[in-house]
C-alpha cells in the first residue's frame, strides 16, 4: 500500500480552463481520471506556480469547477463600450498605450524597494496592470488597435510574439481569468511537501513554464519518479512550421525532461520512434525502450442526433447543403497545410467550374495564416464560396458538420497523432490525408493517404469522391471498418504496470547533469 502520493499536474488545464477540453486538455483530464480511479485518494491534482516556485493541491471544493466544467469563469469584468465617435476611440487607444507604459514602468520602480520579487512575480504584476487597462477598451477598439499592430508587424516582424502575448492577455482579461481563484489555490495550506510525494505525472504543455525544471530538481533532491506523456516532437523536427514561441520553449523543456525521466508514454508509435531517435542522436542518457510505451489516444465521440429544425437552421446559417460539401478541420496554421488545400481546390475549380463542392475550413486562425486567408478571399481565380472559412464552430455544430459532409481531407505536413482523421472515420466519412506517418497510424487502414507531391492523385480522388457513387460507397465502407481506441482503453493501458514500476528503483542515472541555464543557448546548440 502506498504511503506517498502521486501528483497529477493539471497546470495546462488550469491555465486554459476557458477553452473547451480538446487535445492536450482532454488528455490531462483522462490521465487524472485513470489515476484517480486506480489509486484513489493517493492521487493528488496539482498546479505549478512559477512565482512561488512550487506545486499546489487544487482544493476539492473548486476542483470540478476549475478543471472539469470547462473553466471556472466568474462574471466577466465590465468592459468599456465603443466610443460613439471614431476619433474618441483612437483617443482611448492612445490613452491605453500611455497608461500601460506608465504603469509598467511603475511596477519596475516599486520592485526596487526591499527584497526584489522573482521575475515570475513581476510578470504577474505587469499582466494584472495591463489587463486592467485593456478593459478600458471595448472589444471593437481592441480589434481596431490590433489591425494597426499587424500592419506594423510587416515592417517590424520581431513584434509578432508581443502581439500574440497581448491577444492572450486580452482574452484572459475579458473572461475574468486574471487573479481569479489563483490565490485560493496557491495558499500555504495547499503547498505540496516534497517528501510526501513518490511520483509526478505530466501530460500537458510542460514547456509552458518552469515546471519541468522544478520536477527535475525534486527528482534529484527527494527521489520523485517522473512520468511524462509526450504528444509530438514537432517544435524540434518540424520547427520551421511550428508556432514560434513553442519552437523556443519546447527544446529546453525536453532537454531537462530527457536528463531526468523514469517513464514516458507517447500517443503513437511514430512519436515513440521520434523520441528514442532524438534522445540517442543527441547523447542523452539511454532510455529503456520498455519504459517508453505507446498509449494511443481515445476516441469516444459518436454522431449525435440533432432535431431537423436545428439542422435546417445550421445549414441555412452557413449556406451549406447536407452532403454537398467537403470538410477540413484543424487550427489554421502553416503545418496543417491549408495552402495545399487552397491550391487543390483552385485547380479543381479551374477544371470543373461550378460543379466542385465547396471546401469548408473549420478551426481557429493560428500563427502566420493571415496572408493565406487574404489570398483566398481576394483570388479572382477562385469562385465565390468555393472555400468557406468557419472559425466560430462549437462542439455540437462540429458534430453536425462531420455527420453531414461528403468526405474530409487532412493534408497536414506532420502530426504526432491525427484527431481529425479519427473524428472523420468515427462518423463513417472517408478521409483523404497526406502520407505523414502518424496520420496513417491514426487511420488504422481505414483512411486513404496520398503523398503531397502526388497532385494528380489528389485531384483524381477528390473528383471521384464527389461524383463517382461507386467509388464513394467503397470509400464509406472502408471508413466504416475503423476500430477506434476508446478512452476507457486509454485509461486502463496508461496505468498498467505502474504499481510494479513504482516499487522499482529507476534504471536511469540520478546524477546531476550540466543543464543549459540559458534557453536560447540550448536552442542554438540543438539546432
Amino acid at each position: 500500500m502506498r504511503d506517498k502520493t502521486i501528483l497529477i499536474d493539471l497546470s495546462t488545464s488550469y491555465q486554459f480552463r476557458h477553452w473547451r477540453p480538446m487535445g492536450i486538455l482532454r488528455v490531462e483530464h483522462e490521465v487524472w481520471r485513470a489515476f484517480a480511479a486506480h489509486f484513489g485518494v493517493g492521487t493528488v491534482p496539482v498546479i505549478y506556480d512559477e512565482a512561488r516556485g512550487g506545486f499546489y493541491r487544487i482544493p476539492q471544493a473548486i476542483f470540478e469547477e476549475v478543471i472539469f466544467r470547462n473553466g471556472f469563469q466568474p462574471e466577466a469584468p465590465a468592459r468599456a463600450l465603443t466610443a460613439p465617435r471614431r476619433w474618441r476611440s483612437w483617443a482611448r487607444i492612445g490613452r491605453f498605450v500611455w497608461r500601460v507604459s506608465r504603469r509598467l514602468r511603475a511596477v519596475g520602480r516599486d520592485s526596487g524597494q526591499g527584497a526584489r520579487p522573482s521575475e515570475a512575480a513581476l510578470r504577474a504584476r505587469r499582466e494584472s496592470a495591463a489587463a486592467e487597462e485593456l478593459l478600458r477598451l471595448s472589444g471593437d477598439e481592441y480589434a481596431q488597435m490590433r489591425r494597426w499592430l499587424v500592419r506594423l508587424e510587416r515592417i517590424a516582424p520581431p513584434i509578432a510574439p508581443r502581439i500574440r502575448a497581448l491577444d492572450a492577455l486580452n482574452h484572459r482579461a475579458h473572461y475574468g481569468l486574471i487573479d481569479t481563484v489563483h490565490d485560493e489555490i496557491c495558499a500555504d495550506r495547499n503547498r505540496i511537501s516534497p517528501e510526501e510525494v513518490s511520483d509526478y505525472v505530466s501530460a500537458g504543455g510542460f514547456w509552458g513554464d518552469a515546471r519541468y525544471r522544478a520536477a527535475y530538481e525534486m527528482r534529484q533532491s527527494h527521489g520523485w519518479r517522473l512520468s511524462y506523456y509526450i504528444h509530438d516532437l514537432i517544435p524540434i523536427l518540424w520547427g520551421h512550421v511550428a508556432e514560434p514561441t513553442t519552437r523556443k520553449t519546447f527544446p529546453p523543456a525536453l532537454h531537462w525532461m530527457l536528463w531526468g525521466v523514469d517513464r514516458i508514454w507517447t500517443n503513437s508509435e511514430v512519436t515513440r520512434c521520434d523520441l528514442l531517435a532524438h534522445a540517442a542522436s543527441c547523447g542523452y542518457p539511454e532510455l529503456n525502450p520498455t519504459h517508453v510505451r505507446v498509449v494511443a489516444l481515445g476516441a469516444d465521440a459518436l454522431p449525435r442526433t440533432t432535431p431537423a429544425d436545428n439542422l435546417a437552421g445550421i445549414f441555412a446559417h452557413r449556406n451549406l447543403e447536407p452532403g454537398r460539401y467537403v470538410l477540413m478541420v484543424g487550427t489554421q496554421e502553416p503545418r496543417k497545410n491549408h495552402a495545399f488545400a487552397y491550391r487543390l481546390w483552385r485547380e479543381l475549380c479551374a477544371r470543373h467550374g461550378g460543379d466542385v463542392l465547396p471546401l469548408v475550413w473549420v478551426g481557429q486562425p493560428g500563427w502566420s495564416i493571415d496572408p493565406l486567408l487574404a489570398m483566398v478571399r481576394a483570388d479572382p481565380g477562385l469562385p465565390h464560396g468555393a472555400i468557406r472559412i468557419l472559425d466560430d464552430v462549437d462542439d455540437a455544430e462540429l458534430q453536425v458538420l462531420y455527420g453531414n459532409c461528403r468526405f474530409t481531407i487532412y493534408p497536414s505536413h506532420y502530426e504526432g497523432w491525427g484527431l481529425p482523421v479519427v473524428e472523420s472515420l468515427l462518423h463513417g466519412k472517408p478521409c483523404l490525408t497526406s502520407d505523414a506517418p502518424a496520420l496513417i497510424e491514426a487511420g488504422g487502414g481505414a483512411s486513404e493517404a496520398i503523398g503531397l507531391f502526388e497532385g494528380e492523385r489528389w485531384l483524381a480522388r477528390t473528383e471521384a469522391l464527389m461524383v463517382d457513387e461507386a467509388a464513394y460507397r467503397a470509400a464509406c465502407a472502408q471508413a466504416e471498418r475503423f476500430k477506434p481506441h476508446r478512452w476507457a482503453d486509454f485509461r486502463v493501458t496508461l496505468t498498467e504496470g505502474f504499481d510494479v514500476d513504482s516499487s522499482e528503483k529507476s534504471s536511469r542515472p540520478a546524477t546531476s547533469y550540466a543543464l543549459a541555464e540559458d534557453a536560447t543557448t540550448y536552442r542554438e546548440d540543438a539546432a
